[in-house]
């Protein structure tokens, strides 16, 4: 971060502003770093989570496909069995 970094005024309650000067302290970082530290955090992590989501869903469609495809080979042997009967 340098000086030339624009500014961003943000009102936040007594208590949270507490919670980042210990954290800030205990961290060895300013206030400012503390902040922008865990607001680069969180979206890291939001970011990882879509990406996880996402090849959970592909994961999930891949099941359903192969249920779907054993279904229909059930259904095609019910038929074929009711028929033949």
């Amino acid at each position: 971060m340098t000086r030339g970094d624009p500014h961003f005024r943000l009102r936040i309650p007594e208590d949270l502003k507490r919670e980042i000067e210990t954290a800030a302290r205990a961290n060895s970082r300013t206030i400012t770093s503390e902040v922008v530290y865990r607001l680069e955090q969180s979206f890291a992590r939001s970011s990882t989570y879509q990406g996880d989501l996402v090849e959970e869903i592909e994961a999930i469609r891949v099941r359903l496909a192969y249920v779907q495809d054993l279904l229909q080979k059930q259904e095609l042997s019910t038929s074929s069995q009711n028929r033949d009967a």
